[in-house]
């Protein structure tokens, strides 16, 4: 099964091994060279903890007097992501999604037991994060670092990755879908993001129900302790634990929780490609929006804080692009943030259209009087809808916070505006989705990949010094720092017009393909198939076509090899 798993799920470990391991060798190299001595250290020192403003984003530095933790606090925020995400998407893959298509059911079928397909993805996706974090101390120990610290950093983020992973595990079996578990996932991780936020702000006991916080107190470059990695470790082994005894005692296909019975009659809205878009976007934008606006919230709620501390502090002004003289450096950095989840919205509602294709409940929608144009359409129209929701709805929740903070109710505009002057550049990403799915589906997930890429420019550009050509690639670059800098028309235009251009190339593209369109096999694979697939001829040999009958009791049957 692991065998089974690591080829089927191979290209997924390898981009997140890889693009986790790149990401972090660049954030290394370029802070080795910007904090090269010990006044660029304490300059930077001084900037972290000046304010309890800055913990809700990073955490609270440890140990930021040398260079490992400096690279621990600027890469904290990423990391807070990056690793439980890695965990959550692997073991989703490799466990529930192989349920709904089917593919577990024909294994499960043979001698395999009924634990063994969710081990193997823990096993595989275990692995992984070791990989990742192998790589993480090669590149610290290139820097001149100890080894003990290099070695606790490393572990204390793969015990994160492990918690998430145990989290993707249980939920796998709670629920019967891949798309429920990673709400559920989604919205642990939003949780304990906001709790270790919460506790390193206030500097309480809420950062000890995170496992977010149990990496952070792990302190690998300052009072080291190595007993919040066992403390992870531990979480994530129960959690295991309880998934494979629920597994080997639920029914495949099935969760814990039953699926709630639908309407007898369906509504006769959902008769037409709008409505039944609408019916299944709708959870996606509603949950979507929450996260936008309690993000939005939370970070919004701390702008007063750090335009106070940013006010004197020339070192945190350089964390956020800004300068003394304007004060809205920080809210720029948290509308890009928005901008983000909108994105990966939009990414998603896409991913979630591809679904109906691999699952044959398509080629039925299509066999009727709904044309493939019409029912692209109507999906495309609603995820686009979806998404300017979505970053109304975030931009909103930022002006509020924004504006009871200050006592500026023009906040409360001017901020929503912000958010939504980023839409045209998410949809470049909507539409660069939508040609992929609709000229080759199997390509869907170089969308994600460039989400991710997009992601890094948006948060770690001046940290890994970018060239400016590379940070140009982002469409979110084209608007520029909003609303700390005036929004370009030009770039607002040129963004929806390649989004438009995009999305006609992908409407083009599924009119005239196969639905569903299946990669051919390689040619050496279809003459072997030929070959294998002949039928046994069972003949008698011409010079037996005449000869007499035989005697009943006889039996002198003749067979000839095939020709």
């Amino acid at each position: 099964m692991a065998g089974v798993g690591l080829r089927g799920s191979r290209r997924q470990m390898l981009c997140w091994v890889l693009g986790l391991a790149a990401v972090f060798a660049g954030t290394v190299w370029s802070l080795d060279s910007l904090y090269s001595t010990q006044a660029e250290l304490a300059s930077y020192r001084a900037a972290t903890e000046s304010g309890a403003a800055l913990f809700a984003i990073n955490g609270r530095p440890y140990g930021v007097d040398d260079l490992g933790g400096v690279i621990a606090y600027e890469f904290g925020f990423m990391s807070a992501l990056a690793f439980p995400l890695m965990g959550i998407h692997l073991v989703t893959r490799m466990t529930r999604r192989e349920e709904e298509s089917g593919r577990a059911e024909l294994l499960r079928a043979g001698s395999v037991g009924r634990v063994a397909g969710l081990a193997a993805a823990v096993a595989l996706t275990v692995s992984a994060l070791i990989l990742v974090s192998v790589s993480m101390v090669v590149a610290l120990l290139a820097t001149g670092l100890e080894v003990s610290g290099a070695l606790l950093y490393s572990a204390a983020l793969m015990s994160l990755g492990c918690c998430f992973a145990g989290i993707a595990a249980l939920a796998a079996q709670i629920v019967a879908s891949a798309r429920n578990v990673l709400g559920i996932c989604l919205a642990v991780l939003i949780a304990a993001f906001l709790l270790r936020g919460i506790g390193d702000v206030r500097g309480n006991g809420l950062v000890w129900l995170s496992p977010i916080g149990w990496a952070e107190q792990a302190r690998p470059f300052g009072a080291a302790r190595w007993w919040p990695v066992l403390l992870a470790l531990g979480f994530a082994a129960v959690l295991f634990g309880a998934a494979c005894w629920v597994a080997g005692r639920r029914d495949h296909g099935a969760g814990v929780l039953a699926a709630r019975r639908g309407p007898a009659s369906a509504s006769p809205i959902l008769l037409r490609p709008w409505g039944f878009a609408f019916r299944r976007h709708r959870g996606g934008i509603v949950s979507w929006s929450v996260i936008g606006a309690l993000v939005a919230i939370s970070f919004g709620a701390l702008a007063d804080a750090i335009r106070t501390v940013m006010a004197d502090n020339a070192a945190l002004q350089d964390v956020f692009g800004g300068d003394s003289a304007n004060p809205d450096a920080y809210l720029s950095f948290v509308a890009v943030l928005l901008a983000l989840i909108v994105a990966g919205f939009a990414v998603q509602g896409v991913g979630r259209i591809a679904e109906d294709e691999p699952g044959d409940r398509l080629e039925p929608v299509l066999a009727g009087s709904v044309s493939r144009a019409r029912w692209l359409a109507a999906e495309v129209i609603t995820v686009g809808c979806g998404t300017a929701v979505v970053a109304t709805v975030s931009g909103f929740a930022l002006g509020v916070s924004d504006a009871l903070a200050v006592g500026d109710s023009s906040a409360v505009m001017r901020l929503t505006l912000a958010t939504l002057s980023y839409l045209p550049s998410v949809l470049v990403l909507l539409g660069l989705a939508v040609a992929l799915y609709g000229i080759r589906p199997a390509a869907l997930s170089a969308s994600w990949a460039a989400f991710v890429a997009v992601a890094v420019i948006a948060t770690l550009a001046d940290t890994l010094r970018l060239p400016e050509w590379l940070r140009h690639l982002s469409p979110l670059e084209w608007v520029g720092r909003t609303p700390s800098d005036a929004v370009s028309p030009l770039a607002l235009i040129a963004s929806a017009t390649l989004a438009a251009a995009l999305i006609t190339l992908g409407l083009n593209g599924f009119t005239t393909r196969d639905i569903p369109m299946r990669s051919g096999p390689g040619l050496l694979r279809t003459l072997r198939t030929v070959r294998l697939s002949r039928p046994l001829r069972t003949h008698a040999a011409p010079a037996d076509l005449h000869a007499p009958p035989r005697d009943a009791g006889a039996s002198h049957t003749s067979f000839t090899r095939p020709t």
